[in-house]
Parts: structure tokens; sequence; C-alpha cells
């Protein structure tokens, strides 16, 4: 007898808008998006209110205290701009700072060796040098139309008045209590008088989070200017702190920090520009993983037909390769990013691309440029879920804005520093603790991210921006909303509901929304492939954003359905 049961089906209507759509994480966030373009804003100024507020109203995801990136399509200009704003090791950092506790792997985000007490993953010493504040205001500054007083009193207000605790809140409170109570500034404003997660019982009497003292931090900011965070007597405070606990911090690492304007990484996709971000982030893995995929014939097998999903597959093997051997800091080791993408190199891939059943990656592609080095590779076991967000922006003008930021881990550091109501990230955890690898722990060097956002143009105009949350899933995640956006014409509400899979991990991971023919197939074709139900939340896959121009000049939003407090809005 053949049973069945049916599947909780769940998705987001389509949100569109003549004058602007934002699409972000939190609806708070969201509104203050808005609130730019009703006042006369731009795509620009939208994007950073958002980025401001989400910090604010998505604490365990991101804020002033963590990193990101930036890409952003000029209307006027016809161009993209990119803006980086990763977080960077204090100058004392050393390979040796985590020591390892033993041969097995951590139960972190990045299932690297573990370290005694877990020093890169909570506390002090797991804080990087933070670029939130000095990224989003550099921007602003460039290309944006409002001040940044005009752009932080929504993040101000939120901080003030406090944002109600849904169920989301109190899950991802209570999922790591334990390390928030080690920190009594941290405590005091995230849990309740008990020391419990707040949670509201009644929607007309909802609990809510303040931070009055984040509040006055940003209030400075928005007084005396972004420099104000690295270079005042709150800079001394942050290194004081963070000194005293085990820290190499000191003032002049936040006061050398600054966010710089870059030339985004542009490929080549079909008939359309794929605008990233380079260097050691997420964009530079996405921009390989695209060059190869437009030289194969993944676009002519059909929307998630198996066999483009198998060539998929060994697309994002041999990338994420080249990324856990070769990626790091540019300032610290020679990486060769133009070979990575060059003809001869993506020639190489596809070579090794097979029709048959999957092998792992070879060496090939590499040996016929001749890219070596003596450093052993970072070869991360598993990963889970990750603390970032995104958002995406486009405006009635056709600017557009796609900005990924985080804390790394949830919840950071779990610091707060007191006074203040910054908490802080935990980027040191982005470096690999075991030294003599190219990612290895080292002073003033800006670690491996997976940030990977992503604007696409074609001929003169944008046409759509992309974006996730979700770790080492990011990049390839990125890479199946664009193609389902560009190959197969979706709206950007459909390109984000369709069923994905990851490559991340050793498994192949697979959404049980695929058809069992598709899983059967892939499992015939070599893949360990493991099932995997995201309306369980679980943050077994990214958690995707976007905004996208429609034909008839309507801009369109979509955000991910399993990421409950995600939001589209539009004027």
């Amino acid at each position: 007898m053949t049973t069945s049961q049916s599947p909780w089906q769940l998705s987001r209507s389509t949100t569109t808008g003549a004058r602007g759509v934002v699409a972000a994480k939190t609806p708070d966030a969201v509104a203050a998006g808005l609130a730019m373009l009703e006042r006369g804003g731009n795509a620009i100024d939208a994007a950073i209110a958002t980025a401001f507020a989400a910090g604010v109203a998505e604490p365990w995801m991101n804020g002033v205290g963590g990193g990101g990136y930036l890409v952003a399509w000029l209307a006027k200009e016809q161009r993209s701009v990119a803006i980086e704003y990763p977080m960077r090791s204090p100058a004392g950092a050393t390979a040796e700072m985590f020591p390892l506790a033993s041969a097995t792997r951590d139960a972190s985000l990045f299932g690297w060796p573990a370290t005694v007490d877990n020093a890169n993953i909570v506390g002090h010493r797991a804080v990087a040098i933070p670029g939130t504040v000095d990224g989003l205001a550099l921007a602003l500054e460039r290309y944006g139309t409002l001040s940044l007083a005009e752009v932080l009193a929504p993040a101000i207000d939120i901080a003030e008045r406090g944002f109600e605790v849904t169920w989301h809140t109190t899950g991802m409170i209570a999922r790591d209590i334990a390390n928030l109570a080690r920190f009594p500034a941290t405590a005091a404003i995230y849990l309740d008088d008990a020391g419990r997660a707040p949670v509201t019982l009644y929607q007309q009497l909802p609990t809510v989070i303040r931070n009055p003292e984040l509040a006055q931090t940003l209030r400075c900011i928005a007084e005396h200017g972004p420099r104000w965070f690295y270079e005042s007597e709150i800079a001394e405070t942050f290194a004081s702190h963070l000194r005293e606990h085990g820290g190499t911090h000191t003032a002049k690492d936040f006061r050398d920090y600054h966010a710089c304007e870059t030339t985004p990484r542009t490929v080549r996709y079909g008939d359309h520009d794929i605008h990233t971000v380079g260097g050691p982030s997420g964009g530079s893995t996405l921009a390989q993983m695209l060059r190869v995929a437009d030289r194969a014939t993944i676009r002519d097998l059909g929307h998630n037909a198996p066999e483009a999903l198998h060539q998929l597959a060994q697309i994002g093997r041999r990338a994420y390769a080249d990324r856990f051997s070769y990626f790091a800091d540019p300032d610290h080791i020679d990486v060769p990013w133009d070979a990575f993408l060059s003809e001869t190199y993506i020639d190489a891939m596809l070579a090794e691309l097979s029709d048959g059943p999957a092998h792992k990656p070879q060496a090939g592609a590499r040996d016929a440029l001749g890219i070596t080095h003596d450093l052993a590779p970072s070869v991360p076991e598993y990963m889970r879920d990750g603390s970032t967000t995104h958002l995406s922006v486009m405006d009635g003008d056709g600017n557009v804005v796609s900005i990924t930021q985080t804390l790394l881990a949830a919840w950071g550091s779990r610091v707060v520093v007191p006074g203040t109501g910054v908490i802080f990230n935990n980027g040191m955890m982005w470096f690999d603790p075991e030294p003599g690898r190219p990612n290895s722990v080292a002073g003033s060097k800006v670690p491996l991210s997976n940030m990977a956002p992503l604007v696409v143009s074609a001929g003169s105009a944008a046409e759509a921006a992309i974006g996730s949350s979700g770790g080492r899933k990011i990049a390839f995640h990125n890479m199946q909303v664009a193609m389902n956006v560009i190959d197969h014409g979706l709206a950007m509400q459909a390109a984000i509901d369709a069923p994905v899979i990851d490559i991340s991990t050793p498994l192949l991971v697979a959404s049980s929304y695929l058809p069992s023919t598709t899983i059967e197939t892939l499992r015939g074709l070599g893949h360990d492939v493991a099932l995997r139900d995201p309306s369980r939340m679980t943050g077994d896959f990214a958690s995707p954003t976007g905004v996208r121009i429609r034909n008839d000049g309507t801009i369109e939003g979509g955000a991910d359905p399993w990421y409950y407090p995600a939001t589209v809005g539009s004027l």
C-alpha cells in the first residue's frame, strides 16, 4: 500500500511598486528604507537607512559592530560601484592566538578545528574591528542625497522605542541564551529580568526590546560623523574593554580602519553582466562559478532538471575547492584572482565536468596555469547557518543596491561593550585557527568571508539585485536565484521560492520539494544526497531577498518564504 503526506507549502505574494521596492529581513528595516524613498531619497539613501535599521531590529544578524559589502548600480552614470567594509583582525593578532583544543572539529559555524575555550567564537578575543559604520557612511557620502542624520533617524527610533518580540525573536535568543547570559551588558538588553528569553504572549500587549545606549551611540554618529565611532573616546572604550578581557585590540586598530570603494567584480553571463565583490569574499567564488556555468549547457537542460543540477554541483565543488585552497586577503598572500577567471582556467574546469558519475575535484585546472603554493588548504567538514542579513533596493529611477552585512555567527561574539549598546562581531572565527594556511590568523588581515551581494544589468540598465544570508551557502544559492531570473524568466518571488541544492558541505543537500525522480537521478550520478525540508526552518539553505524590474517598468521584490520576519515593501 502506497502512502503519502501533503507537504506544507509556503510562499509570499509578489510585491510591486513604481517608485521603489525594499526587500529585507525585518518589517522595521523595510519601513526605514521606504521612509527615505518617500522623502525623495534614492536607492542608496533607502539602502543605508535599511541597513542601519536592520542592525537594531535584527541584532542577532548584523549591526554597527559588524561588517559587510555593498554593490550598487548608478542609473544616471550607467555603471556599478562597490563599497567594501569587511571586519579586519586587530594588528596584534597572531596565527597562534587560538590554541587548538583537540583534533576534533568544533560545533560552530565553520567546522574548523576546535580551539581552547572556543575563544575564536565566543568572547572578547573573537572580535574583529568592525566596518559597518564607515562603509555605510562612505556609500551615503558618495552616492546618496540625504544626510547621515536623516538615514540614521529610523534606527535611532527603533533603538529608543524598542522592537517587538515575536516567536522568532524568542527563538533566536533562547537558542544561545547560555552564551548571552555570560556577558552582563548583553544580558541586560536581550534577556528579561529573570534571565530568560523574553516572550510576547498577547499581540495587543507586545514585549519590546529597547536599547537606549545604542540609540545614544547612533545619535553621536549622526551628529559627529562616522569617524567619531573610530577616533573618539568611544573607540578607546571599545578597545579598553576588549583588551581587559584578553583581546589585543587598541584604539589605533579602530583609528586605522577605513572602508573603501572598489571596482566591482563583473562577469558576463548570457546577455547580462553580473556585478559582485571580489577579494576574499564570496563574490570571487560566485564570479568563478558563473563564468563556468555560462560556458556549460545548464541553461539548455531545463529548470532544476537533474542533469542541470548535476552540472551545477560539479561546478560548485570545484570553485569551493579553489576557495579553501587559495583564497585569502591579497595583502597577506598572493592570490591570482584574474587567473581563476581566465579563459584557460575556465576551459580546464569545463573539461573536468562529467555527464556521468560525479568525481572529486582534481588539480588539473590549477595545473593548467601552474597555480600552486606551499600552504595546506583549509578543508572544513561542515557548516551551520550564520548571522548575516541581506537587503535589496531599487528606486523608480533605476538605481539598485544590494547589501550583505553580518556579525558572523548568531549574536557575533555575544559581547556588548558596557555603556555603548553595541554588540560586537566574532569575525576572528572566519580565520582558520590552524597556522600555515592561506586563511590563517594574522594581524590587520581581512578574513575569508562568504558575503556575495550582486546586481544584474543588461546594456545600460540594471535589472535586478540579489543576495542572501547563510554563511558558505550564500554564493551557490545566489547563483541559482540569478539563473532562475536570467535563464528561466522567473519573477523574483518565484525565483526565490524555487527549490535549490547546496554543495558547501561534503553532502549534496537538496530541498525536499524537488521531485523524487530528480533526487534518485542525482544519487545515481554519484552524489551523496541529503534531503532537507525548508519548512522546518533550520537554515539548511541560504536565505535570499531580491528586487527586479519588470517589462512594464514596475519593480517587484521577493524574500525568503521560510524566514519569518522577511518583508518586501513598495511605493
